[in-house]
């Protein structure tokens, strides 16, 4: 099984077998434990290697649950990637939670990439838009590309909405060309 299939599966987990209340504490715990062990070599070492026993595993996990004030439940989901060996899926595993997680709340993210940040009306039109078209509450994240010379890109999940100079151009020598 890769790291994309485990990852579904603890999200699946995730947001099946906590109050949705509970799931972005126990998300935020998650990424701080991935933020400290990917700091420390010797932490992922600990983690990942079968050199060191379960017990000494959950010890650590022990003292760094309480020192990063995290959740029981995040302790024992946390615990579950321990004990099955899939710490070196970590960032799959929440990037697939966080994305189980929206989709249980029907809020979907999405990118919108232009040469200049966006004001706050615009993104409010765009935002109401792409709620029309997917039926999901959006959440717009402005990234700032000065190579496009105008227009912008939209990321909504997989699908991609090229609105820039550079696409148009594309599409007309596509056109042109046939």
């Amino acid at each position: 099984m890769n790291k994309n299939q485990i990852a579904n599966r603890y999200g699946r987990i995730l947001v099946d077998a906590y109050d949705v209340k509970d799931i972005s504490g126990i998300l935020e715990g998650i990424k701080s434990f991935s933020k400290v062990i990917s700091l420390s070599r010797k932490l992922q070492l600990l983690f990942v290697s079968n050199i060191f026993k379960y017990e000494e595993k959950e010890k650590a996990l022990k003292t760094l649950t309480s020192n990063l004030n995290m959740t029981p439940q995040t302790e024992k989901f946390l615990k579950t990637i321990i004990m099955r060996g899939h710490v070196p899926a970590i960032k799959e595993i929440i990037t697939a939670s966080v994305n189980a997680y929206n989709e249980k709340l029907r809020k979907i993210s999405a990118v919108v990439i232009s040469p200049v940040g966006m004001e706050r009306a615009y993104i409010d039109r765009l935002k109401s838009v792409l709620k029309a078209m997917t039926q999901k509450d959006i959440e717009i994240e402005n990234k700032i590309d000065p190579s496009l010379l105008g227009g912008f890109i939209v990321k909504v999940g997989s699908t991609v909405y090229d609105s820039s100079l550079r696409g148009q151009f594309r599409l007309l020598k596509a056109e042109l060309t046939r």
